[in-house]
């Protein structure tokens, strides 16, 4: 195998088709931050 071909393998694994099934497993995963407005503010006040 090339590295072309392990290339492009790597990106059809990370950037492939957005079937039901990789959408789901992308939902599935997600992560969520529990306070939001709190880490805004953060940025802010560093920013300020």
């Amino acid at each position: 195998m090339g590295k072309d071909t392990v290339l492009h393998n790597l990106l059809d694994y990370y950037m492939g088709k957005n079937t039901p099934e990789r959408q789901q497993f992308i939902i599935d995963n997600l992560k969520i931050d529990e306070e939001p407005e709190e880490a805004l503010m953060a940025i802010e006040e560093e920013e300020a």
